[in-house]
């Protein structure tokens, strides 16, 4: 396979052509080798979203999928039962107005209409479900989406290839893990949205954070996850939730890779490798030694 086949598969998913910057591709990749005893996996670090200028991803992160027999992603999102069980675990009876606070959902009515987010993606699901909508439609109007995203990318060029794709935790796990939110959390999540969006602030944290990327900087990146959940008390609960707790189950699942004879190519957003209590730091909690490939 060609390193171009990834800027193919990109143009045929999201239908749109490549126009690529000079010097805005990844320069330098979150790429890991893990080992034990004898045995060696690949770890990338990915963003759920892209751009088209991600592409062509860099030769190395390339030979070591190439060399792969086996893709693990955190979960299959293209298979239509992961899909069904996020939304079966969204569903809710109870409307919107209840909620919320009445100067949020009048923010909440006002950024639907001007987005033009039709009614079937809020009514009649539940607010973690709402944030991840419009926080979608958003970046869809900021240039970014996920279905340029480096994993769903992965996945389509691991099943062109006939390699095997396994789940480091799998759809119902994963959206399970929002759905664990409290009232409180999924409230304020959605009041820190509409105050960055009022506030202009999410063109600007995109901004930095494509940029972390690009340049392979991990500690500006978790500076914006940081402050993209804030230091209120709802905040730093809905971050232990979502990044925190996952690490210690997801860093034994990886761990099970090493008793298999088949190899490995890891790829689980980036944002769960830095800061603490991170993935990294979750395995080598379990003999694995982590090497950063530069």
């Amino acid at each position: 396979m060609k390193i171009s086949r990834f800027s193919l598969s990109l143009v045929l998913a999201a239908g749109v052509a490549l126009c690529t910057q000079a010097g805005a591709q990844i320069t330098k990749p979150f790429l890991w080798e893990l080992t034990k005893g004898d045995k060696a996996v690949t770890l990338f670090g990915s963003l759920h979203v892209g751009k088209p200028d991600f592409y062509p991803v860099p030769e190395s992160v390339i030979t070591r999928f190439e060399s792969s027999t086996v893709l693990a992603v955190e979960a299959d999102i293209t298979l239509p039962e992961t899909q069904q069980a996020c939304v079966k675990l969204a569903a809710t009876e109870e409307k919107l107005e209840n909620m919320l606070s009445a100067d949020d959902f009048a923010a909440l009515n006002g950024y639907v209409r001007a987005s033009n987010i039709p009614d079937v993606a809020i009514t009649k699901r539940k607010l973690w479900m709402v944030n991840l909508a419009l926080v979608g439609a958003e970046l869809n109007q900021l240039g970014v989406d996920f279905s340029r995203g480096l994993d769903v990318v992965f996945l389509r060029e691991a099943k062109a290839a006939k390699k095997r794709v396994v789940e480091v935790e799998g759809g119902a796990q994963q959206c399970g893990a929002l759905a664990d939110a409290t009232p409180a959390e999924t409230t304020a999540a959605l009041s820190r949205f509409l105050a960055a969006v009022r506030q202009n602030r999410m063109e600007k944290r995109l901004d930095q954070m494509l940029i972390a990327y690009r340049a392979g900087d991990g500690a500006s990146l978790n500076k914006v996850v940081v402050e993209e959940f804030g230091d209120s008390k709802e905040g730093m609960l809905a971050k232990q939730r979502v990044f925190d707790n996952r690490h210690p189950p997801m860093a034994e699942r990886i761990d099970s890779y090493f008793k298999s004879p088949e190899k490995h190519f890891v790829v689980i957003g980036v944002g769960h490798m830095f800061g603490e209590n991170n993935l990294l730091a979750a395995l080598e909690k379990r003999g694995i030694t982590v090497k950063r490939i530069e």
